[in-house]
């Protein structure tokens, strides 16, 4: 019996005690650790990974980084311009299958090509809000011919994906 009340107390203790921090905190204000929301953003630290960004006009169109993404979340076509260069038509992330590895970023041979910028705030109402797109669009074809390059998985992996499948 005298174990249970000493427990008690104890536990009466702890309670008294967070609350004298809180009111501590609360009454003094040179000591406020609230912040003010959406009025006062947070500067996120360095290493953030916020949204994936791709500067477009640097992309060499390789398809590293769609090849490298384990969730498929980068779609990404390429044409050849009229420099027999590759150019990204089309190159789009899907904010809502990217799980923020940084695998694609590291993949990229040409450097602050594909970057997480510093931005957190990016909530939608609908999947394809989610969906950024930094294609070029359409680019004539040099000659008559339209290369198109794909990054795909190999025959044998979408065969063995199919059969995995209820």
């Amino acid at each position: 019996m005298a174990g249970y009340f000493k427990k008690m107390f104890q536990a009466l203790g702890s309670v008294f005690t967070g609350l004298g921090i809180t009111i501590r905190y609360g009454v003094n204000p040179k000591t406020e650790v609230t912040q003010q929301y959406p009025e006062e953003k947070r500067e996120p630290p360095d290493r953030f990974r916020g949204k994936l960004f791709v500067d477009i006009n640097v992309c060499t169109g390789c398809t590293a980084c769609a090849r490298i993404c384990p969730v498929d979340a980068i779609t990404l076509k390429t044409v050849r311009d009229e420099n027999k260069k590759l150019r990204p038509v089309v190159f789009d992330i899907n904010n809502a299958r990217c799980i923020y590895c940084g695998l694609c970023v590291e993949a990229c041979p040409v450097d602050n090509c594909l970057y997480f910028e510093k931005k957190y705030e990016f909530s939608a109402y609908t999947k394809e809000d989610l969906i950024s797109h930094f294609g070029l669009g359409e680019l004539p074809p040099a000659g008559n011919k339209a290369e198109t390059k794909t990054a795909e998985a190999p025959a044998d992996v979408k065969k063995d994906q199919k059969e995995a499948l209820p």
